[in-house]
């Protein structure tokens, strides 16, 4: 099978309105799916696209506790269950969008349910559906992918993260790079809103998977998934894991450095946040 040359992670924040409940951001979508034909459409490129949920999918999640699931042993609640389904069938609604909206820009683009096939064990995954992904590669067309419900081996359900899938597909397929385009320019030394907060150019990362410069994340409330956290553990993880063989970009999804990051692998001073692998 031929390489894979970028693995686009599309956030949720810069699709959604992340505080209003199931509320896309209609332009935003049209831009990522321009420049993943694009990609695409660049010297016939593999890629994989993995979006988050947002406002889809985050809330049901929240009022019903997917994420925490239950204890070791006990059974699931009426409450779990139903929370799980409706968190399902949002996040499962938002993929759909993304992907059609893929498919009316020419990208041969088809919609994968991570819901079944990927499985967890205290929220580690312990089984995924790489096999599925392979097949529609091969076959000439483009995985989506999104953050989603899983079965969890101890506590029946959790929430897997975008940004954990992203890191499993990054393990496997080793793509050229990876690059995350996000709400905001990159990822700053603490929350953007912060005084002070400034954007960091460049992290550089040891085998330990330590960083360097150290950057202070927040969460919103009604974030299952670690928001930048989350994110950055998962950049930090491909990064090192892989020697530097990776590297991974975060950007703006609606700048004009988004496309050169995704065709090219290049940010500019100013433009987003480059993480890279330095021998201890």
């Amino acid at each position: 099978m031929a390489a894979v040359d970028c693995i686009v992670k599309l956030g949720g924040s810069a699709l959604t309105q992340k505080n209003q409940l199931e509320t896309l951001k209609a332009e935003s979508l049209q831009r990522a799916a321009a420049l993943v034909h694009q990609l695409y459409a660049a010297g016939g490129r593999r890629c994989i696209v993995v979006h988050g949920a947002g406002s889809f999918g985050h809330f049901q999640a929240k009022e019903h506790g997917v994420a925490s699931g239950t204890l070791a042993g006990f059974a699931a609640s009426d409450s779990l269950r139903r929370g799980l389904c409706l968190t399902r069938l949002s996040v499962t609604k938002l993929n759909h969008l993304v992907t059609e909206q893929l498919v009316s820009c020419g990208v041969p683009a088809v919609g994968i349910s991570p819901f079944g096939t990927w499985k967890t064990a205290f929220k580690n995954v312990s089984e995924d559906g790489i096999a599925a992904v392979k097949d529609v590669l091969h076959s000439g067309y483009v995985p989506v992918l999104h953050g989603d419900c899983a079965l969890d081996l101890e506590q029946h359900c959790c929430i897997l993260s975008g940004d954990t899938i992203t890191e499993v597909l990054a393990k496997e397929f080793s793509p050229r790079r990876v690059v995350f385009l996000t709400d905001v320019k990159g990822i700053y030394s603490c929350p953007p809103d912060t005084p002070g907060a400034r954007l960091v150019d460049s992290i550089i990362v040891d085998p330990s998977g330590n960083m360097e410069p150290p950057v202070r994340t927040s969460v919103v409330p009604h974030d299952t998934t670690g928001g930048v956290l989350s994110k950055l553990q998962a950049a930090v993880n491909m990064v090192s894991q892989s020697h530097g063989a990776i590297p991974v970009l975060i950007c703006k999804l609606d700048s004009e450095a988004a496309e050169r990051a995704c065709l090219t692998g290049e940010l500019k001073e100013g433009e987003g946040t480059t993480l890279s692998f330095m021998e201890a």
